[in-house]
């Protein structure tokens, strides 16, 4: 009985000593899973922090990089002295402030000149529009460009108005007397065609509005009863017309066109400007020169309409 006893006993002991060590296994295979998940978590954290790093990066080199690189440009083409179009930059030496462009014969002649304020879109610096806003210039209208690149809310545009009337008052500017103070257009780009908006609801010195490829939102469309033209292209993958445009043509409460560019993108008015031009200044004659034959261009049947160039032409 004590020999079956003592075997009995080590049998025991043994299978102690097994669990143990089962337990003992089971506990290292937990905490090397454990360890690899935490390490797994980590490289994710990691990972992600990289991605914001690099997108904080690209958000605040890229419009440094845009002005550096379209500032010689700039310098060459919009200020030549036998320039049609006179430009002129008042702005602090980090760059913030108004650019202006007017005709160059602006001082010889009895006129009062339009305005079209300008807001720029999401990180995009003035200079890259100086075409369009040059073309615009050339068809008798004094353009005022906010240098703002983040716009939305249309205040920029409300103080370019404020800005532009001061130097109608101001003997020693070159737009003393010069600007017709009631017939003011906003006019923008992707944000900024949201803040043209915002601004043509908010101030009243504000006759209409163009917005060029706009992330407009339908809530404050909703607030707008002046006349608007929006702009948009087929291939704009970055503000989706059925997303943006086509709900705020339908939620202004005033006059309003709608066409989509065939083959345009988001960047159409900063790489080729000459595809739109035509109607965007069509578009100021038609609304601050009371031009007839302007405002027959965006009447149903008119030549807008008939542009094999354009679609999805809408109007009210």
């Amino acid at each position: 009985e004590m020999s079956a006893s003592l075997v009995g006993s080590e049998m025991c002991i043994r299978d102690r000593g097994k669990r143990l060590r089962l337990i003992q296994a089971v506990s290292d295979v937990a905490a090397e899973s454990f360890a690899a998940v935490k390490t797994a978590a980590e490289r994710r954290v990691n990972m992600k922090k990289k991605v914001l790093a690099l997108i904080l990066s690209v958000a605040l080199i890229l419009p440094m990089f845009a002005f550096s690189a379209s500032a010689g440009f700039a310098d060459s083409y919009c200020f030549q002295k036998d320039s049609s179009v006179v430009c002129v930059k008042d702005t602090n030496f980090w760059g913030s402030g108004k650019i202006m462009f007017y005709p160059g014969d602006i001082a010889e002649s009895d006129e009062k000149y339009p305005v079209i304020v300008w807001a720029n879109g999401t990180g995009c610096v003035t200079q890259l529009y100086f075409n369009l806003l040059k073309s615009i210039a050339e068809a008798g209208y004094i353009v005022a460009a906010d240098t703002s690149v983040m716009t939305a809310d249309g205040t920029a545009q409300s103080d370019t108005v404020d800005y532009i009337l001061q130097k109608n008052s101001d003997p020693s500017s070159a737009l003393y007397g010069k600007v017709d103070t009631e017939n003011i257009a906003a006019a923008g780009h992707s944000q900024g065609g949201r803040s043209a908006v915002n601004a043509g609801a908010a101030d009243s010195r504000i006759k209409c509005v163009l917005s060029v490829a706009g992330s407009n939102y339908k809530s404050e469309a909703e607030k707008l009863s002046k006349p608007v033209f929006f702009m948009t292209g087929t291939v704009d993958l970055i503000v989706l017309s059925s997303m943006w445009v086509k709900p705020a043509y339908n939620a202004v409460t005033g006059p309003a066109v709608y066409a989509s560019l065939k083959g345009g993108v988001h960047t159409t008015c900063i790489f080729t400007p000459d595809k739109i031009s035509a109607y965007a200044i069509a578009w100021f004659d038609a609304n601050l020169k009371n031009d007839a034959a302007a405002k027959a261009v965006f009447a149903p049947g008119g030549t807008l309409s008939q542009d094999s160039s354009w679609k999805d032409f809408m109007c009210k």
